[in-house]
């Protein structure tokens, strides 16, 4: 037996709650083009205004929802509870009162957030609660159109529906070339099954600058394994100089440490010579050459050297010095406690600047591509470089620069580098997310478009901004997705779905790399949270984005936590993969997770609390 004082105060906190929820129904214009979304919307901030726990306990001991799960439907699942209490009270069936009704109801918002995700992503129409839905994306890399797009239609045939051009990289020429590629795939395929096409617009996202190259010694070779070179003559050096080999794990394409030598040395060079070389410390190695041509040849190396320009190569009695030998970007290495000046004036930066005492001249130097940085800035407010890699504070604020103090930073130090987001999270930055660049690049991609992300979007300004252009445009039917990774986003997410719902295709991205910075890392697992309920408020779909399964798609083995996370992702529309050697291996794995857990997912309960993220609406 239901205890009747229990239902009874339950029933008198639902009715009341259910008359504030209604009321907003006549407060909207009624010619919205979202209406009932928007609608939506406004009634999950009033439930969200208030601690709603205790009534949440309430609902769990008599077996009814606890409402934790009805953010895409509030009114209806209100009404719901209302009906089953006063049933319970009166023993008595009553029925919903249908024709005056103007919210949504718990199916119509399932098919209309289905309806909007397939709007954005493709696929095909289904209200079944266990197919999974969860669309994949994947980023193009620079060579993805290569002979002839064989990489994109292998990640077409792998289940990829959605293919992201970063406008950040490359050019227009290359996006044109990819979305040829796709656009031929897409001659073959049905309605529901065409590819999408996702351009990132790059906003005014603030970087570090350049660094200024020295001439230091360069290391080839390793002490672990032997490692292949390249040799040049010097008639055959123009633009060839001496470079540690690398691997780009987004091509698997190698790129050997290579050294200029004398013409007179070269070509005395036969397979399976020694050559014996001596490095900037007097350490000697040997070179074995492996094969000779008339331009180059190649050998191998069984030692870790560091060579310049006077290091020495021979062959019994013909030498040669290394020549062309490239300079090198200067180390920055950061301690905590060391200072760092960020300047907005166009310069190289440099190491700090030390007396023969070792006393500081001048800190270490760096320049940031955004302009004005001063005037944003407050005395202790905190400011990340890389990805949260080196942390600081401000400790003195000039005209055109800010010095800083590092606090946070490996125990051997940590390498500053060139073209690495900084973060201020603390400093209200007021800034459009569309920058001129961003206008151009749109305006080469517009054609072939089918989504378009605004980065950085901060406001419903942003939102208007990229709306206004598209309409002049012609293209107002192209998808707009503001990506979410700013503090300033988060407090302003009530506005910015509202202006969303005033487009006539739109999502939301948790760009979860910036945004952990910018709202803490021990804050972020909640935010991400609460932007998906106050999106599915909206309808509004989300691509939840940033390092799902990177080790995956970077070394062919995932870890544990990449797992989970890649779990949680099952309840966005779509989930984003950045690129890598990997990548077919990883939808597959995806593809896995996000079935398995489309058919858990729902299942789960939550705990509405007040919400003081988002400014009152």
């Amino acid at each position: 037996m239901i205890d009747s004082k229990l239902l009874e105060s339950t029933l008198q906190e639902i009715e009341a709650l259910r008359g504030e929820v209604l009321a907003l129904e006549d407060q909207l214009p009624s010619d919205h083009p979202n209406f009932q979304s928007l609608l939506n919307l406004k009634q999950y901030l009033l439930l969200r205004q208030e601690d709603r726990t205790q009534l949440q306990e309430k609902l769990f001991l008599m077996s009814l929802s606890s409402l934790g799960r009805s953010t895409a439907h509030v009114a209806a699942s209100i009404e719901t509870l209302s009906m089953q209490l006063k049933c319970s009270e009166t023993h008595q069936p009553i029925t919903a009162a249908e024709e005056n009704r103007r919210h949504i109801s718990i199916l119509e918002a399932i098919k209309l957030t289905s309806q909007k995700s397939r709007a954005l992503f493709g696929g095909e129409s289904s209200e079944r609660l266990s197919k999974q839905k969860t669309s994949v994306m994947i980023t193009l890399p620079s060579y993805a159109a290569d002979d002839d797009g064989l990489l994109i239609r292998q990640l077409a045939e792998a289940g990829v529906r959605i293919f992201r051009i970063n406008t950040a990289h490359d050019n227009a020429a290359v996006w044109q070339a990819m979305a040829d590629v796709i656009k031929d795939i897409n001659k073959d395929l049905e309605e529901n099954k065409l590819l999408k096409i996702f351009v990132d617009l790059a906003g005014p996202k603030i970087r570090t600058g350049a660094i200024r190259k020295i001439e230091v010694p360069i290391k080839i070779g390793s002490k672990r394994e032997s490692k292949e070179i390249i040799l040049y003559p010097d008639n055959k050096c123009d633009g060839v100089a001496t470079s540690s080999e690398t691997t780009d794990p987004n091509t698997l394409q190698k790129s050997f440490a290579s050294i200029c030598i004398s013409k007179q040395l070269f070509k005395h060079l036969e397979e399976e010579d020694e050559l014996k070389i001596v490095d900037s410390f007097d350490k000697k190695a040997t070179i074995l050459i492996t094969h000779v041509d008339k331009d180059s040849a190649q050998g191998v190396i069984h030692k870790k050297l560091l060579i310049d320009k006077h290091s020495m190569v021979k062959k019994k009695d013909i030498h040669s010095h290394i020549l062309h030998t490239q300079l090198q970007t200067e180390e920055i290495r950061l301690f905590i406690g060391d200072q760092l000046l960020i300047t907005e004036e166009s310069k190289e930066g440099h190491a700090a600047v030390l007396d023969p005492a070792g006393r500081i001249l001048q800190p270490a130097t760096i320049s940031c591509s955004f302009q004005n940085i001063a005037s944003f800035v407050a005395i202790d407010d905190k400011v990340f470089i890389d990805d949260g890699k080196i942390g600081l504070k401000v400790v003195s604020i000039g005209s055109k620069e800010i010095l800083c103090e590092v606090t946070n930073a490996k125990a051997s130090g940590t390498a500053l580098k060139e073209e690495k987001g900084i973060n201020f999270p603390d400093s209200h930055i007021n800034t459009p997310a569309l920058t001129p660049t961003d206008r151009e690049n749109l305006l080469s991609v517009i054609n072939f478009a089918d989504d378009l992300s605004i980065s950085f979007c901060q406001c419903s300004d942003d939102v208007q901004d990229i709306q206004k252009l598209l309409i002049a445009q012609g293209r107002s039917d192209i998808g707009i997705i503001t990506k979410i990774e700013t503090k300033r986003a988060v407090t302003n997410m009530p506005q910015i779905l509202e202006a969303l719902l005033e487009c006539e295709k739109s999502g939301v991205m948790i760009a979860r790399g910036d945004l952990a910075i910018e709202v803490g890392f021990t804050h972020m697992a909640a935010i991400q949270e609460e932007l998906l309920d106050i999106c599915n408020a909206a309808h509004i779909p989300v691509i939840w984005a940033t390092q799902v399964l990177e080790s995956q798609m970077k070394n062919n083995l995932p870890s544990r936590a990449e797992i989970s996370d890649a779990a949680i992702s099952g309840r966005a529309e779509c989930v984003m993969l950045n690129k890598g050697p990997f990548a077919i291996d990883t939808i597959g794995i995806l593809k896995d997770i996000l079935h398995e857990m489309h058919l858990l997912f729902k299942r789960n309960s939550k705990l509405l609390g007040e919400n003081r993220l988002w400014s009152k609406s």
